[in-house]
Order: C-alpha cells, then sequence, then structure tokens
C-alpha cells in the first residue's frame, strides 16, 4: 500500500502519535505509518466480529486474574487486550523484519527484535526481557573485518615470521609404515654375523677328573675301602 501511494503525510503523526515512525527513515516510515493508518480504519468503519480473536482469550483473563487488585473483568476487556497484543505483535514483526532487510538476510534473528526495540522509546518496558547488548553484540559479530588487519592463523598454520628469521617449515607425520621393518638390511642375516667374543673358549683341564680329598686330610678320616 505504501508502494501504492497509500502512505499518510509523515507530518500528520505528531504529538500523541509521534513514536509511530520513530527511528525509521525513507520507505520503512511510510511502511509503518501505512500499517498504522490502515489500522485506524479498519477499527473505525469495520464491522467486527467479536466471537473470532487472533488471540486466546482464556490466556489474557488468567493473566489479568493474576493482579491480586483485578475483582472482576468486564466482557469487552479481554477483547480489547486481544486486538491490542494483535497489532504490537505485527509492528514489532514489521520493524523487526525491517532491520533485517537492511542487513540483506531473509531470517529473522532475535538481534533484529532487540535492534527494532532500540530505536523507539515505546519499547523500552522490555528492556528487561531482550537487552540492548544483543543488538550491540550482533552488530560487532557482522561487522567486516579491516583490510589490513591480521588474521589469527588457523589450524594447522604457523603464524608470520618477523623479517630476518629463516622460514620453519612444519614436520610432517611420521612415516608409519617404515617402523614395522627390519633394522638390518635384507642382504644381512643374523645367522652370518662374526661371533661376539673373540677366540674360542679353553676348557678346565680339571673337567672330568676326580678331585682330591680335603676334608680326610683336615680332620683324620681314613679312606673308605672301596666297594666292591
Amino acid at each position: 500500500l505504501s508502494a501504492q501511494g497509500y502512505a499518510p503525510v509523515p507530518e500528520l503523526y505528531a504529538g500523541t502519535w509521534a513514536n509511530v515512525n520513530q527511528g525509521l527513515q525513507g520507505s520503512a516510515r511510510d511502511i509503518l505509518t501505512t500499517y498504522w493508518q490502515h489500522t485506524i480504519n479498519h477499527l473505525e468503519s469495520d464491522n467486527h466480529d467479536y466471537k473470532i480473536h487472533q488471540l486466546p482469550l482464556a490466556r489474557i483473563k488468567k493473566v489479568m486474574k493474576a493482579d491480586p487488585e483485578v475483582k472482576m473483568i468486564s466482557a469487552e476487556a479481554p477483547i480489547l487486550f486481544a486486538k491490542g497484543c494483535d497489532v504490537f505483535i505485527t509492528e514489532l514483526t514489521m520493524r523487526a523484519w525491517i532491520h533485517a532487510e537492511d542487513n540483506k538476510r531473509r531470517t529473522l534473528q532475535r538481534s533484529d527484535i532487540a535492534a527494532a526495540l532500540a530505536k523507539s522509546d515505546m519499547f523500552d518496558f522490555l528492556i528487561d526481557i531482550v537487552p540492548r547488548e544483543e543488538a550491540t553484540s550482533h552488530t560487532k559479530r557482522s561487522a567486516p573485518q579491516a583490510p589490513g588487519a591480521p588474521q589469527a592463523p588457523g589450524h594447522g598454520q604457523l603464524p608470520p615470521q618477523p623479517p630476518g628469521v629463516p622460514q620453519q617449515h612444519p614436520m610432517g607425520p611420521p612415516e608409519y609404515g617404515a617402523m614395522g621393518q627390519h633394522p638390518l638390511g635384507q642382504e644381512q642375516d643374523y645367522r652370518q654375523q662374526p661371533p661376539m667374543y673373540g677366540g674360542a673358549v679353553q676348557s678346565d683341564p680339571a673337567y672330568g677328573h676326580p678331585q682330591p680329598q680335603m676334608f680326610g686330610e683336615m680332620y683324620g678320616y681314613s679312606q673308605l675301602p672301596p666297594q666292591q
């Protein structure tokens, strides 16, 4: 409707209606003013079916009864609250969608809602639910990095070396296939190796001969006769 020229004059919204297009410029301001003008015309001129609601009245009554000062609820009060919540949700969605399109995105995020709330003073009562820090943190993340700023080295990369320092090459992975090979050459055999100790081992000349009787000489035992 705003593109077809149905947008009202922005100066029309002054005084109490000054916050309708607060924080918006250009076509976004025309979209919000057109929506509010269309909503006002619908409420004032169209016939309404009070049995059809966009939001459940039972939930609204439950919230209203949570206040200890509320004793009775009239029949038209939940209907007005339901319509007011419908308008509020629609306007907030439109403001958040405008912020998403300004950032070249087609997906509505929580940061878009936080940025939309920060542009108008009438949403200050939601600061405890949607803090303003979310909008600022998203802006910092989406800001492009300066062309001259150094980039952090990725996984497997070495940091840049200062001038005058020789370039270091990263060590490659160990060759696990070579670990299973025999340390000796293929042409060598352990059976052909020279003996470890030089020369043959000489045998004891007394090996195999009877040893002398030293206990007999010491204690005076006579030699036993040979067995027959």
